[in-house]
């Protein structure tokens, strides 16, 4: 059926009712497998990261745990290395990456009013690649040798002579391949956001959403070849034998240290160089989201639009300048720290401006706190208890006070939780009637919320005491007379509670799916393109490209005396259905409509032509997996001429070669 309601002799976009009929290859299990329809690429990337996410949780609760009792044996301190340090990679790389990049592949074509992203084929690689890289670093519990390093993988703790098994391999080599996939969506997005904007849209017209996932692109574009380059050197340090962050080695023949040449700190100034602007992917997408919630629900437009833009690429730039605050008690010298401590000063000001910006857009507003705007807002408040950390930590002096002490793991909670983890869920609840077609309950929605901010402030908070009374962060074990069991007791309950609150998520999804009320196109009252289309979107989006005329081009359409600053009454219009004008107050004839619907259909199937299905991109991905895999596991190996790889290495080359050969001369469409 197809159906296009617009106000007569307007060239706005149109809210659409397009359902192309299924096809066979739209259908099953194989469909999953070869699709490079962005859609369902976005919601594979969020039921993956999801499922990450959980089990990033389940390693929380068995840290927690832990910490409840003071000289708890629940696991070995081993085991509780092994734990904390897949918490922190799980949870940053598999779970609030992905599930970010869920919602820039199902949402931003539809913003800016594509039928697809600029290369789809390479959209469906880069999940394959993710997927892939997840296996690695989950195969490493099946072989019980789960990274064991920390998260951050601190020189000489990754090294050969320090580390002997497989543990930092498996995380070495799972985030070169992870990278992969990050690197390879984020110049995907960047090109579809430049040179597929419907007609119209203008670069300041573009929702702050996608203004958000353009940015958050280029820094990932910009930041991750320098983790890229540290793992290799210490792949090459483990496997090759050479020593770019050794500085000394005890030879055992001569019974005397060897000078090598290495220095540990490189390693920090190549992870920090990646690991602050890190920060900024992981919160930029999450600022976008509730840039697009808050002024749907306080009814009006985003206050300062152009600033925000302007706040957001100040926030990218000065990311990759205050690395070094990481750093202060390493040794560089007062003139680094004071440098670096200005720089982090100073990025807090395009940081308290989006504050300002959202606090006076819900200044004045109707204010409709539903579900997804409650997370809104508990972000705004939560995101500044972490940035006033944030600035405390700017400081070299406070920041050798706190540092490696639980204030700043009560610190980068609040940022990546109560920031980025809030926004996600508050998108979620968002647009999940684009997602499915179907709304989530509001009622378990705000139970949902008010738990999972109880929780996450019992659980969070008291970190900073524990940090102020000198717990060190990573240990698995306190004393008994140390006077710290009372606030672990309440931040493990915390984190149960935390955890119950997910289960109540998950349970509100599960029933929506399945008896929800239906949302229909436009639930909210939308201002941007997505809610122009049916919910779940066809599979071309879009059955007219829409001409884009205003910054809230929905809203553009449907009031027409609109003035930036409310919403003035709807005026009556004339609209035009399926082709056949209707006036006010009139019905169209059923019979007519339905035949116009079916000859818009097959036109639409006819005109629209869109990429085939392709098995490549999960060939290739799959190569890709086999040349990292084999290079943990280094036997069996075979000789190919002068070089001796290991089997799977070589056996993944020649599946990766044969993947890019298939793909190169498979026809696009």
């Amino acid at each position: 059926m197809a159906s296009v309601a617009q106000p007569a002799g307007h060239a706005g976009p149109a809210t659409q009712t397009v359902a192309r009929p299924a096809t066979k290859k739209n259908i099953g299990f194989w469909s999953w497998i070869t699709t490079v329809d962005h859609k369902r690429i976005g919601l594979l990337y969020g039921i993956t990261a999801f499922a990450y996410l959980l089990i990033g949780g389940i390693e929380a609760l068995v840290i927690r745990s832990q910490l409840i009792a003071p000289n708890n044996d629940l696991v070995s301190l081993e085991k509780y290395n092994q734990f904390f340090t897949m918490h922190g990679t799980t949870m940053i790389f598999l779970a609030v990456m992905p599930l970010s990049s869920a919602f820039f592949n199902f949402i931003i074509p539809l913003q800016i009013g594509a039928r697809d992203v600029a290369f789809p084929r390479l959209n469906a690689f880069s999940y394959w690649v993710f997927f892939f890289g997840g296996l690695i670093l989950s195969l490493s519990w099946l072989a019980n040798a789960a990274p064991n390093q920390g998260w951050y993988g601190y020189a000489p703790l990754t090294e050969k002579g320090f580390n002997i098994g497989r543990n930092v391999d498996f995380w070495a080599l799972g985030l070169q391949v992870l990278g992969i996939a990050s690197i390879a969506a984020s110049l995907n997005f960047i090109i579809t956001i430049l040179n597929m904007r419907a007609p119209g849209m203008t670069l300041m017209r573009m929702p702050l959403f996608t203004w958000t996932t353009l940015i958050t692109s280029i820094l990932i574009v910009m930041a991750f070849p320098a983790i890229t380059i540290a793992l290799a050197l210490l792949s090459f340090d483990r496997f090759a034998g050479t020593s770019f962050y050794i500085p000394y080695i005890y030879d055992e023949a001569t019974r005397q240290v060897v000078a090598r040449g290495g220095d540990p700190l490189l390693w920090q100034h190549l992870f920090w160089i990646f690991g602050h602007p890190e920060v900024y992917i992981l919160i930029l997408p999450a600022f976008g989201i509730v840039s697009e919630i808050i002024p749907v629900f306080s009814r009006k437009p985003l206050f300062g639009y152009a600033v925000m833009v302007y706040a957001t690429a100040t926030i990218a730039f000065l990311g990759f300048g205050v690395w070094v605050h990481h750093m202060f008690t390493t040794g560089l010298g007062p003139t680094p720290n004071a440098v670096f401590a200005a720089s982090t000063m100073l990025i807090a000001v395009p940081t308290g401006v989006k504050i300002l910006n959202w606090t006076s857009t819900m200044w004045g507003g109707q204010l409709n706190f539903t579900t997804p705007m409650l997370f809104s807002t508990a972000l705004v408040s939560q995101f500044v208890i972490g940035g006033i950390s944030g600035v405390m930590h700017g400081s070299p002096p406070i920041d050798s006070q706190h540092n490696d002490s639980y204030f700043v793991v009560a610190h980068f909670h609040y940022v990546l939780f109560g920031g980025s983890i809030f926004a996600l869920l508050a998108g979620t609840y968002y647009w999940f009637p684009k997602f499915s077609g179907r709304m989530l309950d509001e009622r378990l929605g705000k139970w949902h919320f008010w738990v999972t901010f109880a929780a996450f402030n019992i659980t969070f908070f008291p970190m900073h005491f524990l940090g102020l009374e000198g717990m060190p962060r990573r240990y698995g074990t306190y004393g008994e007379g140390s006077g710290l069991q009372l606030w672990h007791v309440v931040s493990s309950v915390g984190s149960y509670l935390l955890g119950f609150s997910f289960l109540i998520f998950m349970y509100n999804v599960a029933v929506s799916l399945q008896r929800g009320k239906k949302a229909g196109n436009d639930p909210w009252d939308g201002a941007t393109l997505e809610w122009t289309i049916p919910s779940p979107p066809p599979v071309y989006n879009f059955a007219t490209v829409p001409v884009v005329r205003h910054r809230d081009p929905l809203w553009e359409e449907k009031y027409a005396k609109y003035e930036g600053e409310g919403h003035a009454e709807e005026e009556t219009l004339e609209t035009t259905i399926a082709g056949i004008k209707i006036g006010e107050g009139q019905v169209p004839d059923e019979d007519a409509l339905e035949q116009a619907e079916r000859r818009a259909a097959a036109d639409d199937e006819h005109n629209i032509h869109l990429p085939n299905p392709s098995y490549w991109p999960l060939v290739t991905a799959l190569g890709v997996f086999l040349a990292a895999f084999g290079l943990i596991f280094s036997y069996p190996r075979i000789p190919i001429g002068a070089l001796d790889l290991p089997l799977y290495t070589a056996a993944g080359l020649l599946v990766l070669v044969a993947g890019v050969y298939g793909w190169s001369l498979e026809p696009a469409s």
